[in-house]
């Protein structure tokens, strides 16, 4: 057995815990508790948030929290005389709690709230008729129904204590610990993101799979379903819930988090990341569809999206990019490298298909509403961009990469840049010319390509354009494997770099060609839009 921390140890490790990025105006919050009161009926909920924030500058300034459609009964910043501790602001939307330079750097405030929530938490009945209650955070969200810096860029430890009906069970992120009066606590000791700090209510049943054993910790992973799921839930989708874990330590790192709950839930997305406490929609459950695939990109998020977490949203293919790689990445790992292929091939043919070719992934325009950042550039183009980089790098140079670029942001904060200079020193190279064609422009090499066969100097004069449109740019591949086919059988392939919209090549090929394949295992993101004779 794992040496499990107790109460009083996690609180410790809560107050220690390393910092989060900071928050807007110099103001860092460092720690949430939330306590919250689940009703028997109705929707209306009691909540108070203690939290510690830190200030980098001792000058007069607000702390600004988000909490939309609450009634906000009163607030108390600790540790300040009385006639400034309970003054605010509130306009439905935004809390604002004056400061003065002669305050601590380091102070907590008290926060007393009651109200509907008109989203983020949602209570009512579940698809098999049960009453429950389920946060519903990303991706700004959490600021419904919690007074919290609602932007990935603030992370932050977590308390949560929840009063609920009796017959409930509640899960939360982190470890659960004892609770006076009822209460159900839970305490998260490493930052995360707002959009991941959540609750689970209602009557579950809750099996406990082969527990991830780290030297001395262990890491138990349970699966919560609504009773009349669980069978299929063991059977199915969560039959390797332990293995698809073991496969990301050996790749990456030891599990980031104290325990993981794969969760089903009455929310919004098909899956949602939680740190510790993933949600999956009910209904693939009901209608026994759901399948492996979303477990094992829900789990990735745990290392990338969770721990690692996109400082904005327009780099929030850090987190579904990586996921989406790793859902193919794990497969491969279990059950051979022909997952991995397929899934590269059906990303591909998803992002051919999009409606956001035209856009970069990297796309600060929708800075402001992230929902429409959740596309196909994110998701499988930016798969693509680290299959194509692992192509580039090698499998050593690549996954020493990703691990320094885990263990540096672990609990923070990083954006494409970061990744960028970690991959460039792993690789002892540089890749500003790929991490901007791939990330910044838009777009696709389309190549057209034509050849000649020069019979007595057996070579294959091979033309290359890239015919995409001038708005996408030009893309330079390196390492562009032509394969050519000759009669009887005969195969050979060379490599080649292009680097212009125009290339012509001279290429040594002992046989008159018949066909040419470009990039015939699937390597590039990129489409071939005619080849033949000239």
């Amino acid at each position: 057995m794992g040496c499990m921390r107790t109460g009083a140890s996690l609180l410790l490790a809560l107050l220690l815990s390393a910092p989060a990025a900071a928050q807007r105006g110099g103001i860092d919050v460092k720690d949430y508790l939330f306590s919250i009161t689940i009703p028997d009926s109705g929707s209306a909920i009691h909540g108070h948030t203690n939290l510690h924030f830190e200030r980098r500058v001792p000058e007069d300034s607000v702390l600004t929290l988000d909490l939309v459609g609450m009634t906000v009964d009163s607030v108390l910043l600790l540790g300040v005389p009385h006639e400034a501790s309970r003054r605010f602001t509130y306009d439905g939307r935004t809390l604002r709690i004056p400061l003065q330079a002669s305050h601590e750097p380091g102070l907590n405030v008290v926060i007393w709230y009651h109200g509907s929530p008109q989203d983020g938490l949602i209570i009512g009945p579940n698809a098999r008729g049960q009453r429950v209650a389920f946060a519903d955070n990303w991706p700004e969200r959490a600021r419904f129904w919690l007074p919290v810096v609602d932007h990935p860029s603030d992370k932050a430890t977590t308390v949560f204590s929840i009063g609920a009906p009796t017959a409930w069970r509640v899960i939360a992120n982190g470890t659960p610990v004892p609770a006076p009066g009822g209460l159900r606590a839970s305490i998260e000791v490493h930052p995360i993101p707002a959009y991941t700090m959540v609750i689970g209510a209602g009557k579950f049943a809750v099996s406990r799979h082969r527990p991830v054993i780290n030297g001395r910790d262990t890491i138990p992973i349970e699966v919560w379903t609504y009773p009349e799921d669980s069978a299929f839930a063991d059977s199915v989708p969560f039959r390797r819930a332990t293995e698809i874990v073991e496969v990301m330590q050996r790749l990456i790192a030891p599990f980031p988090y104290e325990k993981l709950a794969h969760v089903q839930s009455s929310t919004k997305f098909g899956g949602m990341e939680n740190s510790s406490a993933i949600f999956y929609a009910e209904k693939p459950y009901v209608e026994r569809k759901m399948g492996e695939g979303v477990v094992r990109h829900e789990t990735a998020h745990q290392w990338f999206g969770d721990a690692v977490t996109e400082r904005d949203w327009p780099d929030i293919w850090l987190s579904e990019g990586f996921a989406t790689y790793f859902d193919g990445v794990i497969g491969a790992a279990l059950d051979g490298d022909s997952v991995l292929v397929n899934r590269m091939r059906s990303n591909a043919e998803a992002y051919f298909k999009s409606d956001v070719i035209d856009r970069p992934i990297v796309d600060s325009a929708y800075a402001a509403d992230p929902i429409k950042l959740l596309n196909a550039n994110s998701y499988p183009k930016g798969a693509w961009v680290l299959h194509m980089l692992r192509g580039l790098m090698g499998d050593s140079a690549f996954f020493r990469g990703l691990r320094t670029y885990y263990q540096t942001y672990r609990d923070s904060t990083a954006t494409s840049e970061d990744l960028q200079r970690v991959m460039e020193k792993a690789a002892g190279a540089d890749f500003g010319w790929f991490f901007h064609q791939w990330l910044y422009q838009p777009g696709y090499p389309q190549l057209d390509v034509s050849w000649r066969y020069d019979a007595g100097a057996h070579h294959a004069l091979v033309g290359i354009t890239q015919h995409q449109k001038p708005e996408w740019g030009v893309f330079r591949l390196p390492a562009l494997t032509l394969e050519f086919r000759g009669p009887a059988g005969a195969v050979t392939r060379r490599t080649v770099s292009v680097t212009g919209r125009e290339s012509s090549l001279n290429i040594a090929v002992p046989f008159a060609p018949a066909e040419i394949r470009v990039d015939p295992d699937g390597k590039l993101l990129l489409q071939t839009t005619a080849t033949g004779r000239r």
